[in-house]
């Protein structure tokens, strides 16, 4: 089954394919010889073409040996991931670049992009992702459109979008050395792949994908980058991140550190994330509340205005502690038949006594109709209990 749907899926591809209608390559033969060329029938167009992709196809096996199941792979969460843009997300479609194509030639950015990568196995998911999309483009009008997420805090716009070969940055961290793929110009935000760190962490941390904190070490690990990607792309054909006008929401609606529940015909989802935040004393976290009105006859109204909120807050060594105020990050939106959508996101971290957050709950005081003219009780909406993605620290 597995050989079948391999062959379905490189026949549509024009070196595979042509590469397909012969049972084997001699390569020193293919890549030293130009006999086939020579003696082809200059009227059949087929020949020359499969001839020249058999030589396209030796050249590249011999200088990448070991890539075929990176390619299938990657190329099938390709086809998925531009399946998927089209439909639901056309501005990240047009923002993704052409790929570098090195199996006919090798340019100048894919020189580049060798030079930071290390040929390993782990990653030549990585290199050979850049075949087929050389990152997002870097125009104004593309940036809210990271291919990665984004979300919008207490003013703060973050996009994640793939960086193209040439943009390619290799930090350093403590005893980490990360190249950072996917990075947003105005919060800092960044995704990395870890290709160098100390003898202890190899086994562990090399060639992941990781969000670290600057100062303090603290960071979360995403799996090796071949697992996160074909994840990631299944996350968001499963509908697993929410798309409003087109931008994907970086907190996911479902899985780990996620919560739902549905009252009086509203659906409230909390989401949280950590945060690379450059406090060094905190652990920092940002959390998103989605609510949606599913049913203005469960309501009771066509409306509902939010009035305030009430949290409780878990930390380590079974300490609580209360928070709440008035509305939402200074808002008291309205959620209606005609907006019926509403989502806001907010952060938090440690206390000042050094005591660790490590989960929260509580509720959301509505208002039927609105706080001026109210059409019935208050009703309170439940934030399920939410665990906080505790990060991991290099000591």
């Amino acid at each position: 089954m597995v050989c079948r749907e391999w062959r379905a899926l490189a026949s549509n591809d024009a070196v595979w394919g042509a590469l397909l209608q012969s049972t084997c390559v001699d390569i020193e033969k293919e890549i030293n010889s130009d006999s086939k060329l020579q003696t082809a029938d200059p009227t059949d167009q087929s020949s020359i073409s499969v001839s020249r992709n058999k030589r396209i196809y030796a050249a590249w096996h011999q200088r990448y040996y070991g890539f075929t199941d990176s390619y299938t792979r990657m190329r099938r969460a390709i086809l998925r991931l531009e399946s998927w843009a089209s439909a639901n997300c056309e501005p990240l479609m047009q923002s993704l670049a052409p790929g570098l194509a090195w199996m006919e030639y090798e340019t100048m950015p894919v020189r580049e992009l060798l030079g930071v990568v290390s040929d390993s196995p782990a990653m030549r998911d990585f290199i050979i992702l850049y075949h087929f999309h050389d990152g997002q483009r870097r125009r104004q009008r593309y940036l809210p459109y990271g291919l990665f997420g984004s979300y919008e805090c207490y003013g703060e716009f973050c996009s994640l979008s793939w960086l193209s070969s040439r943009m390619l940055q290799v930090i350093n961290m403590g005893k980490v050395r990360l190249l950072i793929f996917a990075w947003c110009h105005t919060s800092r935000n960044y995704l990395g792949v870890v290709i160098d760190c100390a003898a202890a962490h190899i086994n562990h941390l090399l060639h992941h994908v990781i969000q670290m904190q600057p100062q303090s070490y603290r960071f979360v690990d995403k799996g090796l980058f071949g697992d996160f990607f074909v994840n990631y792309v299944d996350e968001l054909v499963s509908g697993s991140h929410d798309v409003h006008d087109g931008i994907i929401s970086m907190f996911p609606n479902r899985g780990p550190h996620t919560n739902t529940s549905i009252s009086h015909g509203i659906r409230t989802t909390v989401s949280a994330m950590f945060c690379t935040d450059e406090t060094p004393r905190f652990h920092v976290y940002r959390y998103e509340v989605t609510f949606e009105l599913l049913s203005a006859h469960l309501l009771g109204c066509p409306s509902a205005q939010i009035k305030s909120r009430r949290w409780l807050l878990h930390y380590a060594n079974n300490e609580y502690a209360h928070s709440g105020g008035a509305g939402v990050v200074g808002q008291f939106p309205i959620i209606s038949n005609d907006e019926p959508y509403y989502r806001y996101c907010a952060r938090l971290q440690d206390e000042d006594t050094g005591m660790m957050i490590l989960a929260f709950e509580g509720q959301i005081i509505m208002v039927p109709g609105s706080l001026d003219r109210p059409q019935g009780p208050e009703f309170s909406l439940d934030i399920p209990y939410t665990e906080l993605p505790v990060p991991m620290e290099i000591i």
